[in-house]
């Protein structure tokens, strides 16, 4: 592929973006199926899934950010949970400026665990997908009407087998 051609797909997506920003603001879902038909009703633009594929994903990349951009704002989260929920705890364990861990219990399920709760957790992982993978631990318990009741959440960056 040209520079000149590449750059006139540049241009394209930016110029497709525009038109569809507001509807992917109000559905995130909104598919490139749906693109395409839209676009075709309403101003007569033929698009290919692809090209209508590509445009989805650079509007959702100038509006949601790349996920890294939202790794960066876990320590100003778990520093605004504290004083928003008493006895909560919330932190976050970086490794420079790499993620390596999180956790969060919020005050009232603390709280909840204490007064209503049978007095043992259970805990459990599922591993993550994705660009960033990890593990996500929960830890919940029984309460009086033998119903679940999350305590805690955290997210690890990986297993460690550490001695």
């Amino acid at each position: 592929m040209s520079g000149g051609e590449w750059g006139r797909r540049r241009l394209r997506e930016q110029l497709l973006a525009r038109l569809i920003e507001g509807r992917i603001l109000l559905s995130i879902d909104y598919s490139p199926t749906e693109i395409m038909k839209d676009l075709e009703l309403e101003l007569r633009i033929t698009l290919s899934y692809m090209q209508s594929w590509r445009v989805r994903e650079y509007v959702r990349l100038l509006v949601m950010r790349k996920p890294v951009d939202h790794y960066k704002l876990l320590p100003w989260m778990c520093a605004a949970i504290e004083p928003a929920n008493p006895d909560s705890r919330a932190f976050v364990e970086l490794d420079g400026c790499r993620f390596k861990c999180t956790f969060v219990s919020l005050g009232a399920a603390l709280n909840g665990f204490i007064m209503g709760c049978r007095k043992m957790f259970f805990a459990d992982g599922i591993h993550l997908s994705g660009p960033y993978e990890g593990t996500l631990l929960t830890a919940v318990a029984l309460d009086a009407d033998n119903h679940v009741f999350d305590v805690a959440y955290a997210v690890a960056g990986g297993e460690a087998n550490e001695d």
